[in-house]
């Protein structure tokens, strides 16, 4: 077989056939986002969440008119391949608790250290605010709380870093 280089238009339908998979085929999780503020910080969980092929992003009480043109860059354009949707009320995420199991990442009195969790069934994993973590209105629809063991003198890590140690170990335990 002769090797040749594929033309522009090659590529871009192998681009887009690989896109197309990538939607159709996503992991039964979705994050919902609650009352976060650092778009560096929802960039960097977007780009997490195109990596594992996260569902869709719920952005809770994240204001709607943050600069969407920022978002794109902060996120390497993940914002675009990611399903997500703004919620400012409380109401939508109680019809998503009809469905999802609501695993919320929190140090609580009744958290569990995360790797000792079962992933079981379609999740919604909740992140919280970077100053005030996850609210209490949200804890309490949760189905568990999960917390990462800190071994050091700070109580908690960036939330993005916290998002992607979770989501992977969501991915790991789940593929």
């Amino acid at each position: 077989m002769k090797e040749f280089q594929l033309s522009f238009e090659d590529q871009n339908i192998l681009l887009e056939s690989k896109i197309r998979n990538i939607r159709e085929n996503r992991i039964p999780l979705n994050l919902i986002l609650d009352g976060l503020t650092d778009i560096a910080n929802i960039g960097m969980i977007f780009r997490t969440a195109d990596a594992v092929r996260l569902n869709k992003i719920y952005l809770y009480k994240v204001k709607d008119d943050i600069n969407l043109k920022s978002l794109k860059k902060k996120s390497r354009s993940a914002v675009e391949y990611v399903d997500h949707e703004f919620i400012s009320d409380i109401e939508p995420l109680i019809e998503l608790k009809k469905t999802y199991k609501f695993v919320v990442l929190e140090k609580t009195n009744l958290s569990i250290n995360y790797y000792e969790y079962e992933y079981k069934g379609p999740i919604c994993l909740i992140i919280g605010s970077e100053k005030t973590g996850v609210s209490n209105e949200i804890i309490n629809l949760a189905d568990v709380s999960l917390h990462l063991e800190m071994n050091g003198v700070n109580s908690s890590i960036n939330v993005a870093a916290a998002a992607s140690v979770i989501l992977y170990d969501f991915l790991n335990k789940y593929c």
